[in-house]
């Protein structure tokens, strides 16, 4: 070593500087490359993505398969700068890779690296080394290193790479939207981004509830902002056959056949795709809607009313309100009546106030939470009307009455109105001017009502004298008022009642019982012209008994003694009634009555029983068979039973009582029968009874039988009919006759009595003309001629209430003479020869042509015949008592 260190081998700087050359070319493009596979793997991967949302929606699965592919080829990014970069920085590492393009040189590189790095090498020849060194040196710098790296694909893949870019960003300018979406979907498949389309549709679900079993329209709208607008659309449902639609004003219709079961459904719209379910429901009905009512103020209604009308019409008064509430079967999304909304809650809806003033009809539409309508609008009708007036019943009450003054009648008043009585009442107007001068008017009221009550009855009374009328006829009727302002009132039929004083009661009750005693003569009468026409049937010959003619005329008979049974039952029923009216009359003696009503029950028990009875016997007759059985008479209907009389029959001869197990009728027949000194027939058998009718068993006549054989052929079962229905007959007849004896003994009395009342009262009414005249003689007094009208209507009417004084003292003047040529009585001939000699009806007829010239003087003459009248009633009152 010379005593010196040496110098170590090294490269030549220019070898040196023209490998890292060599190394900087090859980073820089392997770099390239793989930032060149990186790009285009990553836009690769996202074209992909957007080419696949362009043909259908894609799934996250293949969007996340492509991310993850991308990632992967990211990757070769750091692999590539390790093994080109970090494993290539060394000068050996160069000189291998050069081996690649340049087999020569790079093995010689190699060598003389190897050679500058071994020392030992370099020890043994220094100048070999150094000579080899520049050998290599001057060899490489012959040669271009920069075209050694091997497979440069860096302009192919940053071509590549470029064209992706450069695709993105013209979809990014062409469509910045689809662009981005694509991005969002691509880096993020575990987001569920909505697809973008080109085609863009309105509001488009998933779910779709449509009208079960029914055609419907599905409506596919496109969006405003839409791309691309396909001329045609369809739909498939369950893999059916598409239904196509045209693009028609922005949206595509489709007219889809029933649906009955959950299915499926594919929408395409250009690049829009969409699968969805459809679910067929029914229609939302409504189940319920009531109409809440708020009455006119005038009503004093606290509470509203409630109204079903689910029926589709409801009447309501004018002035009210009307509120709806209506319920579906299904939660409601809305509703409208008359195109208003209304608030919905749940499955209700409920509609404003409504002011009913006319009649009017509403059309109510409703949406459920499905987007379903209702079947169709349900319509309504809201009709108005007026507040009907109240209608009122009397009840217990005729049409026309004579009632006294001190009687009280009952009855009940019923009023009803659609919203509330008000008050129930009565009012009374006297109508004849002639009884009194001022005619009686009133009311009273019988019961108050309230607006809730829409019936009241109440129980009403009238009695004139508690009610301060005076004698004489009135109007009386009921009324009944509701709540309506200014409305009239309501009245009932109109009854008219004869108030009467009991002295006037008691007349008008003889005149009625005098009628009735002439009524029931007339049926005496004809039930003796029934009688004499049965005996006439009852004396017929036997064959002519049997002639059908014959029977006919005997069944008219005992329709006509039906028919006259009746008109007796229903004149008793009249005479009860008048007794009933005699006995609040203190005036009539409790006497008379008593006897009356015990005639009257006589008569109706003849009424009732023995005339029908006598009936029965002349139909039995009418029916009974031509001729008659051997053996004794039984009576109709009745099987042979308990007998009472003498049985002088030896035993074993014909008709002798023979004993039986048989059941014996309740009732016994009375039967005599006699004996007979001639042998009896034994051949002849005896005939079974003909068959009878049933009935009830009936108590008859007595019956004597011979023994032997019937003369003449047998008995006539007619005929013993009609003799038991004469003798019944004749009976009841004598029995009739005797009440009539003892009614005209009663009457008499009666009407005796009655004479005196009737004089009574005309002299009331001549001293009541006499007060009236008084009254007014101020303005007629000496005056020719009258000329205040009200005077000379009122003496016009008092003229002629005179006239009729007149005529009742005329008729009490006839029935008196007919009372005493019954009678005989003294005193009523005495009494009536006065009248007559006193000429007490030209006096009177002189009170009424002179009442208007000559006041004054009427004055007197009416107060001196009313005196007279009543001195003629006082003396008659010791013949006409009785009955006390």
């Amino acid at each position: 070593m010379n005593g010196t260190e040496q110098v170590r081998l090294s490269l030549p700087e220019s070898l040196r500087r023209k490998l890292k050359d060599f190394r900087t070319r090859v980073w820089s493009v392997k770099s390239l490359e793989a930032i060149a596979i990186v790009v285009l793997g990553i836009f690769v991967a996202y074209l992909a993505v957007y080419v696949l949302d362009r043909m259908f929606d894609t799934p996250g699965q293949i969007r996340g398969l492509l991310l993850a592919g991308a990632a992967l080829v990211c990757c070769t990014l750091p692999w590539m700068l390790y093994r080109w970069v970090w494993r290539k920085r060394r000068l050996d590492q160069l000189a291998i890779l050069l081996r690649h393009k340049h087999p020569s040189v790079g093995d010689q590189l190699l060598g003389i690296i190897e050679l500058v790095d071994n020392e030992e090498e370099q020890a043994r020849s220094r100048e070999l080394c150094e000579a080899a060194v520049k050998q290599v040196a001057a060899e490489a710098e012959t040669r271009d290193l920069t075209n050694a790296v091997p497979h440069p694909r860096h302009k192919l893949f940053a071509g590549l790479a470029g064209a992706g870019v450069v695709a993105s960003l013209v979809l990014l300018v062409y469509s910045p939207a689809a662009t981005g979406n694509a991005w969002a979907r691509y880096l993020m498949p575990w987001r569920d981004t909505p697809r973008y389309t080109f085609t863009m549709i309105e509001g488009q679900e998933d779910h779709q509830v449509v009208p079960h079993g029914e055609l419907f329209p599905f409506e596919v709208r496109l969006d405003e902002n839409t791309r691309w607008r396909p001329e045609t659309a369809q739909i498939q449902i369950a893999g059916g056959e598409p239904i196509v639609a045209a693009l028609e004003d922005g949206s595509y219709r489709f007219d889809c056949p029933p649906q009955l079961a959950d299915t499926t459904a594919k929408l395409s719209v250009g690049d829009y795709a969409q699968r969805f379910a459809i679910e067929p429901k029914l229609r939302p009905e409504l189940t319920e809607i009531v109409a809440e009512i708020e009455l006119p103020s005038y009503l004093e209604r606290e509470e509203n009313l409630t109204k079903d009308v689910r029926g589709g019409t409801g009447t309501f008064v004018i002035g009210s309100r009307a509120k709806l509430t209506a319920e579906a079967s299904r939660e409601l999304e809305s509703a409208t009546i008359d195109g208003v909304a209304s608030g919905t809650r749940g499955s209700k809806f409920t509609s404003d106030w409504i002011p009913i003033d006319e009649n009017k009809t509403l059309s109510i539409r409703w949406t459920d939470s499905l987007k379903l309508d209702g079947p169709k609008p349900f319509e309504l009708t809201l009709n108005s009307r007026e507040d009907d007036a109240p209608a009122i019943v009397c009840e217990g009450m005729q049409r026309q009455r004579v009632v006294l003054d001190s009687e009280t009648l009952q009855f009940n008043v019923r009023g009803v109105d659609d919203f509330g009585i008000k008050r129930i009442g009565m009012e009374w107007m006297g109508f004849d001017t002639t009884m009194t001068s001022q005619p009686a008017k009133g009311e009273r009221l019988l019961g108050a009502g309230s607006p809730t009550k829409a019936e009241l009855t109440v129980a009403g009374t009238f009695c004139a004298k508690t009610l301060e009328i005076s004698p004489q006829p009135v109007h009386l009727r009921m009324f009944a008022e509701d709540y309506l302002p200014d409305r009239e009132r309501v009245y009932s039929p109109i009854y008219t009642l004869y108030i009467l004083s009991p002295e006037d009661h008691a007349i008008w009750i003889t005149d009625q019982l005098s009628k009735w005693h002439r009524h029931s003569l007339d049926v005496r009468d004809k039930e003796l012209q029934l009688y004499e026409k049965n005996k006439q049937l009852r004396d017929m010959e036997t064959a002519k008994l049997d002639d059908p003619k014959t029977r006919r005329e005997i069944e008219r008979q005992a329709a006509g003694e039906r028919t006259n049974g009746r008109r007796l039952n229903r004149l008793t029923s009249i005479g009860e009634d008048l007794v009933k009216q005699a006995s609040r009359n203190s005036e009539f003696g409790v006497g008379h009555l008593e006897k009356w009503a015990e005639m009257l029950q006589t008569l109706k028990d003849i009424s009732a029983n023995r005339m029908p009875s006598v009936a029965d016997l002349l139909k039995d007759a009418a029916k009974s068979e031509q001729l008659a059985q051997a053996g004794p008479s039984k009576p109709n209907n009745q099987e042979s039973g308990p007998q009472a009389g003498q049985n002088r029959m030896p035993p074993g001869k014909p008709g002798a009582s023979e004993g039986d197990d048989k059941k014996k009728p309740a009732v016994p027949t009375i039967v005599d029968s006699e004996s007979s000194q001639q042998p009896p027939d034994l051949t002849e058998e005896p005939s079974e009874p003909a068959p009878s009718k049933p009935g009830s068993p009936r108590l008859t006549l007595p019956v004597t039988t011979l023994a032997g054989k019937a003369k003449d052929g047998g008995a006539c079962p007619a005929g013993e009919k009609m003799d038991e229905a004469v003798t019944e007959q004749r009976d009841l007849l004598n029995e009739f006759e005797k009440i009539t004896e003892e009614l005209n003994k009663v009457l008499a009395n009666l009407e005796g009595s009655t004479l005196v009342k009737r004089l009574k009262a005309v002299s009331r009414t001549e001293y009541k003309i006499a007060g009236r005249i008084g009254d007014s003689v101020d303005n007629a007094f000496g005056l020719a001629k009258i000329s205040n009208n009200d005077v000379k209507t009122l003496f016009t009417s008092l003229g002629t209430e005179q006239n009729e004084t007149t005529q009742k003292v005329s008729y009490i003047m006839d029935d008196m003479q007919a009372f005493y040529e019954r009678r005989r009585m003294a005193k009523f001939k005495s009494i009536l020869e006065d009248m007559e000699n006193q000429d007490v009806l030209g006096a009177l007829r002189d009170i009424s042509d002179e009442i208007e010239t000559e006041s004054g003087v009427t004055i007197a003459q009416c107060e001196f015949w009313s005196d007279t009248l009543d001195r003629w009633a006082e003396d008659l009152v010791d013949p006409a008592g009785g009955g006390t």
